[in-house]
């Protein structure tokens, strides 16, 4: 959904790229195409999966490649795979283009080990009927999947109110007269656990592990490999536990939103060369004592007494007088244990201060220079007893103090700070491990030496997601917004997508779907998008009587009884803030839509069908609600008054907010939309007729109400924005729609953008894609106040703020907001899709058809942009010089191009007429041409 209309193409895409450009393959003369980077869940050779979901790149040095049949097989061990003698699985050739989501036809044993590997038939050598050489092998591991596989036992340990949080261990022993061949830990520590065999941390670089849910219904483990920390003989497993987002129970106030007390579960299973197994189970034989982790909070900070340390407490040998039995835990036990197919929190890089200073009353002040998710690596040399305070801040006061305003601490009835007490035997270097905070500023206090900026560094932490998008222009500017986009989402992916890193840490819908399509243009979000709407899912799951729904923005509510399969404002957790409003709410319906248009997965769409149905079908209730319509006076049938609105817009003495009644019609339409197009792919007739007529009833009415058909606008840059976007302005007016922008920008906002995250995100491609990219332009990189220049020459900002401070206005008024919030990222998608020009196409969504059309060519002089799809890396980069422009794209092995150029104008292709290259085909789309390509690295000179 792009936003112009769509492109209808009829027949089969691919099929013109029969005629191909040959190219030596390689200076050994072999073939050229070959398969790699096979996956499994969209993990290289993960451990402890659920159901294999098989995928894997194509590489060629000729264009036009074209799969066309694959073949896969799946052994129990490696050598067998490699001697042909595949003993799981043997698909034999399949017919096929899909090259990801490949499901093998057999079953799978929990706990085993198996390896793979696949070849390819492209479509020239269909005749000959030769394949590719076989890729090398790659691994995976089924996890534990049913109760009655775990032999481990969930423990805890005696009255966690009145101990400081605890040291686990169980001293066990290898079986000397057999080699291991593999050891395989499934651990589960709630709310957080650290790991280490034989005195090492397993994964030393791993925090707050695992990811964060609804404990009530389900938890998360994660599978770690673990043979390399294994000796022959004796050996010791040991864990420190930590409360997390399970045990929360002492911020917003003491409002209890706690599961239940840490406790634990481990399953080590060692597997021999023999075939024998030694398991491992967490159970009452295992021992726990007082750590020196005397109190965190995933909110608050961390308390950690040094004198409290035990050395050589996880070693073989070690003492256990003061040690007591472990308890096996009764209550708050989550009633399923499921594998953590996303990425784990990593520390991710360390941050050296840029500036220090005292402050008024003493203190050390740190500048780290940049606002991130954290936790500070603390490194002293002080006596015994030494208490030393770092507290967090995200700016600083008038008199260079920090200004704890944003962190929202009043909320909390706490400032955030960690806690280290020394114990006065040399060096002492510490980092918290079940916290964490978001910062720019720390205060240190209580060292009785000058600190440097050895002493306190800060380490960048967040959930490890891969970044897969490169974008790159000639604009400064521009760059600088992509650069505080960037550092925002990745400030807010710690398991769920936060709202932000510091106060709430929560993961609100709404704020999620207004930058969903940046986030998967720049980062591989296929797992960490389908996690978190499973936590949408499982916290929408109970019905309840008499909560709270909001009515009109965020003050004004009702009660009433919400049905089982209705979503929360937030998810996962306690704090739920109301039942999700229909602006918000639409993330459940937007999620697995834009998970298939940049992925490519159909299964996530099959897999929440039901609840995409349920929201839409309920959203359109309140419309047709007579109770709303008799409190609103109002005799609609299809507008939807509930919502919160263009959320969080700067402020303006002139300009008008978006109604609320529009923004949460317009996604009531795009959900009945996505509907429809869902339902058409599963062949679902009956709702295709059900949300193709919802859509014509929504538009009509939002038209015939909301729609000036004389100054072509629906009112604000955030309502005409949108209604160019979702398809709703009347044919023929999108220009003039566009236009409405424009001045609507020059009257009332400065000639800026007045847009809140639902209008930001949408507001640079629509003017552009509708003959006004120079406003766009403009907007990107105008100077001075009301501007995005704005944010860091006058308020210093070095991530996206709740309020982007874009006006003085704005900046006095939002200093008690967030300073990081990735709601507001979503402009960055014009600059992959109409700067660089790479954008996946709906003839063919997860980029098996990529469209590239630059828009700015004439605004500045060279960009460029890049991306992994599930295909392969797809390339764009075009500058202009004397001459004209050049602009090379890269299209991946079997997927094709719709080439729209900038310029009606002659070109060349590799250095050839374009009337000469047979391998293009031109259509008329919208009155421009259109040129498909088919795979390669193309050289396009105007």
């Amino acid at each position: 959904m792009r936003g112009t209309k769509k492109i209808s193409i009829n027949g089969v895409i691919l099929s013109i790229f029969s005629i191909t450009l040959l190219f030596n393959a390689c200076n050994t003369g072999e073939r050229g195409t070959y398969v790699e980077e096979l996956k499994c869940c969209n993990i290289s050779n993960p451990e402890g999966i659920d159901a294999p979901s098989l995928s894997w790149k194509i590489k060629s040095s000729r264009q036009g490649i074209t799969q066309t049949a694959w073949e896969i097989e799946i052994a129990s061990q490696q050598d067998l795979l490699e001697k042909g003698k595949a003993d799981i699985w043997k698909s034999g050739k399949r017919p096929s283009d899909q090259q990801f989501g490949i499901q093998p036809e057999t079953d799978f044993k929990e706990g085993s080990s198996y390896f793979w590997r696949v070849r390819i038939w492209e479509e020239n050598d269909e005749e000959n009927d030769k394949a590719t050489q076989w890729s090398k092998p790659a691994g995976f591991s089924i996890g534990l999947l049913n109760e009655s596989t775990w032999k481990a036992k969930w423990i805890t340990y005696a009255d966690p109110n009145q101990h400081a949080l605890p040291y686990f261990r169980k001293v066990f022993s290898t079986d000397k007269g057999k080699k291991i061949s593999k050891a395989l830990v499934y651990f589960c520590g709630l709310g957080a656990g650290e790991l280490s065999l034989n005195g090492n941390t397993v994964d030393p670089t791993r925090l707050l592990d695992p990811a964060q849910t609804d404990y009530d219904q389900l938890a998360l483990y994660s599978t770690l490999d673990v043979t390399s920390h294994l000796k022959n003989g004796e050996n010791v497993i040991g864990v420190m536990l930590g409360g997390g987002w399970f045990s929360q129970k002492e911020a917003w106030q003491g409002a209890n939103f706690s599961y239940g007390d840490p406790m634990l579960r481990l399953q080590l299973v060692i597997s021999y060369k023999d075939g024998s197994q030694t398991v491992v189970g967490s159970d009452e034989s295992w021992e726990w004592r007082e750590g020196p982790v005397r109190k965190s909070n995933i909110y608050l900070g961390e308390t950690y007494d040094a004198n409290y340390e035990m050395d050589g407490w996880n070693k073989a040998g070690s003492s256990s007088e003061g040690w007591q039995r472990a308890l096996v835990a009764t209550k708050g036990i989550p009633p399923r244990l499921l594998p953590q197919l996303i990425s784990p929190i990593r520390k991710k890089e360390i941050l050296s201060a840029e500036k220090i200073w005292q402050d008024s009353l003493g203190n050390w002040i740190y500048d780290f220079g940049v606002n991130v998710a954290g936790i500070p690596l603390l490194k002293v040399n002080e006596t015994e007893g030494t208490e030393i305070t770092i507290r967090f801040a995200e700016g600083i006061d008038q008199n260079k103090g920090l200004d704890f305003r944003s962190t929202g601490w009043i909320h909390h009835g706490e400032i955030f700070k960690d806690h280290y007490i020394c114990k006065g035997k040399g060096v002492e270097e510490w980092v918290p491990r079940f916290t964490y905070h978001g910062y720019r500023y720390a205060e240190l206090s209580g060292v009785t030496k000058t600190p440097d900026k050895e002493t306190l560094k800060l380490i960048v932490v967040h959930s490890d997601i891969e970044q897969t998008g490169t974008f790159e222009c000639a604009d400064e500017q521009i760059n600088k917004l992509h650069e505080l986009a960037l550092r925002t989402v990745k400030s807010n992916v710690h398991g769920i997508p936060t709202d932000c890193p510091i106060r709430e840490k929560c993961g609100w819908l709404g704020d999620v779907h207004a930058y969903v399509k940046m986030a998967n243009m720049n980062f591989q979000m296929e797992n960490f998008w389908h996690k978190y709407l499973g936590d949408i899912r499982s916290g929408a799951s109970k019905e309840e009587k008499n909560t709270l729904f909001h009515e009109r923005y965020n003050n004004t509510f009702y009660f009433t009884d919400k049905a089982a399969g209705i979503p929360y404002m937030i998810a996962p957790g306690k704090r739920l803030c109301g039942v999700a409003s229909p602006d918000w709410g639409t993330a459940l319906v937007q999620l697995p839509w834009w998970i298939y248009a940049y992925y490519g997965n159909r299964q996530i769409l099959e897999e929440f069908y039901p609840q995409m149905k349920q929201w839409t079908l309920y959203v359109n209730s309140l419309a047709k609600s007579e109770e709303r319509k008799k409190l609103y006076n109002k005799e609609t049938s299809s507008i939807v008054y509930q919502g919160l609105g263009d959320w969080c817009a700067p402020e303006y003495e002139s300009a008008d907010p978006t109604p609320v009644e529009f923004t949460s019609t317009a996604f009531h339409y795009l959900d009945a939309k996505i509907m429809e197009e869902t339902a058409r792919l599963f062949d679902k007739k009956e709702d295709v007729a059900l949300f193709s007529l919802m859509q014509e009833e929504i538009a009509r009415e939002m038209i015939a109400i909301m729609y000036d058909p004389v100054n072509k606008t629906f009112g604000t840059q955030t309502a005409d924005a949108l209604a160019l976007d979702l398809g709703l302005v009347p044919d023929g007016d999108e220009k003039a729609v566009s236009a409405s922008i424009v001045r609507n920008m020059n009257e009332k906002s400065e000639g800026f953008m007045h847009c809140g995250i639902f209008g930001l995100c949408r507001i640079g491609s629509m003017l552009a894609r509708h003959g006004n990219a120079e406003a766009a332009w403009n907007m990107f990189t105008k100077k001075g106040e009301h501007s995005f220049e704005w944010m860091w020459k006058s308020a210093d900002a070095t991530t996206l703020w709740e309020t982007l401070p874009v006006n003085e206005i704005t900046r006095k008024a939002v200093l008690s907001s967030s300073y990081n919030h990735p709601m507001q990222a979503g402009f960055d998608i014009s600059f992959f899709e109409d700067i660089a020009g790479i954008s996946p196409d709906p003839s063919g969504y997860g980029f098996k058809v990529i469209r590239f059309q630059p828009l700015f060519c004439d605004f500045l002089p060279w960009a460029k942009a890049s991306i992994e799809t599930p295909y392969g890396r797809v390339s764009s980069s075009w500058k202009r010089n004397e001459h004209g422009l050049e602009w090379e794209i890269t299209i991946p092995a079997n997927s094709s191009g719709f080439v729209v150029p900038p310029y009606e104008k002659e070109f060349k292709v590799n250095g050839e007429e374009m009337g000469n290259c047979h391998f293009l085909k031109k259509e008329t789309v919208d009155g421009k041409d259109v040129y498909k390509f088919p795979s390669g690295n193309y050289k396009i000179v105007f």
